[in-house]
């Protein structure tokens, strides 16, 4: 099977276990059943190499729903669904931005903002949709919960 999904990438303050929280409420309001594991992208049993394990939940509606993702891989079905999964570690972000946008406005085309980011500490989210937001309402739908999760200033989370 070739591979299939759309990727994602966040990076956040907010720690896993608190985005997973609000996110199994999320997938309690449109019926979602998640699955909880350890991902050892190590391909061993180094579990000491924390580099390399991920907190992963994969959400699915129900057992057909998952069962077709194992035979076709991510995709939309003909209730315009599909399983998606989230994947986090905690990490540090070392690198340099241009950025093209900032607070939701463009940037002045003649005009660009470079900057070094420097994160000792943080979490990076890794989410796999089944299509493109910007080609699937319920992609877009499903990136928005997770976006109002890491958006969320309420939570005490500093």
């Amino acid at each position: 099977m070739e591979w299939t999904g759309y990727w994602y990438n966040f990076y956040s303050n907010k720690p896993i276990d608190f985005v997973f929280s609000e996110w199994r409420k999320k997938m309690s309001i449109i019926n979602y059943q998640y699955d909880y594991d350890l991902v050892n992208y190590n391909h061993g049993k180094d579990y000491d190499n924390k580099e390399n394990i991920w907190d992963t939940l994969f959400c699915y509606k129900n057992k057909e729903m998952f069962e077709h993702h194992l035979e076709e891989g991510y995709n939309i079905d003909m209730d315009g669904e599909g399983c998606f999964m989230i994947q986090a570690k905690k990490a540090n972000l070392k690198g340099r931005a241009t950025l093209f946008e900032f607070d939701d406005k463009p940037i002045d085309d003649d005009f660009t903002y470079d900057i070094d980011l420097r994160f000792n500490s943080l979490y990076y989210y890794c989410f796999v949709l089944p299509e493109e937001p910007e080609c699937s309402s319920f992609s877009q739908k499903i990136r928005g919960f997770l976006i109002s999760i890491l958006d969320d200033e309420n939570d005490k989370v500093e």
